[in-house]
Order: C-alpha cells, then sequence, then structure tokens
C-alpha cells in the first residue's frame, strides 16, 4: 500500500530570475531604511523614559508630589514599553534586509533562507501585536457602550 505524501517538488523549482531580483534587493533596501527609522525611533523613546524624570519642576507644579511621581513613573514605562515594542520589530526587519543583500549579492541560499525567516517573525510579531490591539479596541468599545447604557440606566430614561 503506497502512501501518499504532499508533492512539494514544485517549490523547489522555483527561481529568483532578474525581475524577483530586483523586487527583493529594492524590498532590502527599503527594509533597512525603515529599520534605521525604527531605531531612532526607539532611542528617542528611550531617551525621553530616562529624561522624564528631569523634568520633575514641570510635573510638580501639576498637584501633590506623590502624584506627580506616579505620572513620572508611568511615562517612564509607557516610553520604555513603546521602544522595547519598537525595537523588536525592527530588529527582525534589519536581519530581513541584511540577509538579503548578502544573498542575493552572493547568490547564497542559506542567507536567503535566514532572511525569510526574519521576515516571518517580522510579520508574526506585527501580527500578533495588531491582534492585541485589536482585543484592545474591542474591551475599550465595550466599556464605552456598558457605560453608556449605565448612565441611561441612571438618569431613568432607557435606551
Amino acid at each position: 500500500m503506497e502512501t501518499n505524501t504532499p508533492s512539494t517538488t514544485g517549490l523547489f523549482e522555483l527561481s529568483i530570475d532578474s525581475t524577483a531580483h530586483g523586487y527583493l534587493l529594492d524590498a532590502a533596501r527599503w527594509a533597512k531604511f525603515l529599520a534605521y527609522v525604527g531605531f531612532i525611533f526607539c532611542i528617542c523613546f528611550m531617551t525621553i523614559a530616562l529624561f522624564v524624570g528631569t523634568l520633575s519642576e514641570t510635573f510638580t507644579t501639576l498637584g501633590s508630589q506623590s502624584f506627580s511621581l506616579l505620572f513620572k513613573t508611568l511615562i517612564t514605562f509607557a516610553y520604555a514599553g513603546l521602544a522595547l515594542l519598537n525595537f523588536f520589530p525592527c530588529l527582525y526587519l534589519y536581519k530581513f534586509a541584511s540577509k538579503m543583500q548578502v544573498a542575493l549579492r552572493d547568490n547564497n541560499q542559506e542567507q536567503l533562507n535566514r532572511s525569510f525567516k526574519n521576515m516571518r517573525s517580522f510579520y508574526r510579531f506585527v501580527g500578533m501585536l495588531m491582534i492585541i490591539c485589536l482585543c484592545f479596541f474591542a474591551l475599550s468599545l465595550l466599556g464605552i457602550i456598558l457605560q453608556a447604557r449605565l448612565m441611561h440606566a441612571g438618569t431613568g430614561t432607557g435606551i
């Protein structure tokens, strides 16, 4: 009895012609540019996170000392979190671009595979982040709807 295995020979017959080579090289250049800009944003976010404490005079005029400390701490963690969230996709994008350029320059299959692995990691990270953001959006929307219902119920007008 024969076992049917899926045919994968079609994938191995693919090749990178001059048109695909040009597209991939152009995509790698743009990916590297976007990664550099992303790293610059990471540095800016971390700079803000580290130096928010030096702005204490501004925050102490907002209210009590404990409020000021809480506010500074929240801003510090928010900007550090933004820097961290931005760093990993930029790193994957940079690795994709660098390895793709080497693969195309040297005709190196191993570097091409590593490049595509980093591209997959980039899209996976961004996709999961998008799912999390959409969940927070949905929960916020649900909270707004529930709050509106409670406010109308409290006034006795109903919906």
